[in-house]
């Protein structure tokens, strides 16, 4: 689900990757669909591709970090999940080759902290760029590229090895934290998550025209699923920024979503079986809601990735600040040792 349903040995200077914005997947874009020809055979341009194998399991093991002066540890009582709408109006099926699995077009890692019954959310940009795995048709990995985050999904089978693949793309940009599991939802289901849980009503932050739906900015309503779906999937792009417009929005709509599924958890099972068809996920949604509902969350547990966009050629792409990344790890995951 978008909103429940919507990341280190050592912590390092956070790397910046500048990179290529090609096609299908390699194409931040939501509306051209060309071939891989950059990402697979460089005869347009040539990038290099580093020759990464692709592993098992977590990378991350236990240990002392230091950071300013002081020594922290990974908070043991943390477990982390990746959540991520997909660009896909349909049901969940498996996609019809190695390319086509979809981009993530929202991503958000949430952090549960049962100890100190902590509920984080992390937005994350779609179009940050990080070392994305790359494969051809077939499935045969190539090797790594500095892409946006979200066309990782892409390659993949649009259900379980592409969220799984995700996963190791998110880990990659928070130096290899754990993560415990994910669920991702077709965007297609948006109004059915909406409806389960009764609307969503907010002011909206921006002015919204999609599909005949018009939202205004200021003018408070409770959205009906096809406006929730027009506001967290509407962007033009042919507009510089229309991501990051986008992403307050999902961000504004996400807040409140948790905000209200906390305080009446027992809608989960609703929820879940409002969205399932829509959904891939390697965790108990009902279950993972549960641990958490006596966790209260609020707009200040919500954090944004500082950094910057820019356009290189037709396609945006996002730079985490190394700093603003650093500390949100530092502060979300790890704690200092007295």
């Amino acid at each position: 689900m978008i909103a429940f349903l919507f990341v280190a040995a050592a912590i390092s200077a956070t790397a910046i990757y500048f990179g290529f914005s090609g096609n299908r997947p390699v194409n931040a874009s939501e509306e051209t669909k060309e071939q891989v020809t950059e990402a697979q055979s460089g005869t347009e341009e040539t990038y290099e591709v580093s020759s990464v194998p692709e592993t098992d399991g977590e990378k991350w093991q236990e240990g002392m970090v230091a950071y300013n002066g002081k020594i922290y540890k990974y908070k043991d009582s943390v477990k982390n999940y990746l959540f991520m709408g997909i660009d896909n109006d349909d049901i969940v099926s498996e996609a019809p080759d190695g390319l086509s699995g979809g981009q993530s077009d929202a991503m958000f890692l949430l952090s549960i902290d049962s100890r100190n019954e902590k509920i984080s959310v992390i937005a994350i940009n779609r179009n940050t760029i990080v070392p994305v795995d790359i494969y051809d048709e077939s499935g045969t990995y190539l090797g790594q590229m500095p892409l946006q985050i979200c066309l990782q999904h892409g390659y993949g089978d649009g259900m379980k090895l592409s969220c799984s693949r995700s996963v190791e793309a998110v880990k990659r940009l928070f130096n290899n934290i754990p993560v415990s599991g994910y669920i991702s939802l077709n965007m297609g289901g948006i109004p059915a998550l909406n409806d389960a849980i009764g609307g969503i009503e907010l002011t909206p932050v921006q002015d919204v025209s999609f599909k005949g739906i018009t939202i205004t900015r200021g003018v408070r309503l409770t959205l009906n699923g096809r406006q929730a779906y027009a506001y967290l999937r509407a962007r033009d792009v042919d507009e510089f920024g229309s991501a990051d417009k986008r992403l307050k929005r999902q961000v504004q709509y996400i807040t409140i979503y948790l905000e209200k599924l906390m305080k009446d958890s027992s809608k989960a099972g609703a929820v879940y079986d409002a969205v399932s068809d829509y959904m891939v996920t390697s965790v108990d949604l009902v279950k993972l809601v549960g641990s958490a509902k006596n966790m209260e969350f609020s707009v200040r547990d919500m954090i944004t990735i500082p950094g910057n966009t820019i356009l290189n050629g037709e396609y945006e792409e996002f730079y985490p600040d190394p700093q603003g990344l650093q500390d949100i790890i530092m502060n979300v995951f790890y704690e200092e040792v007295e």
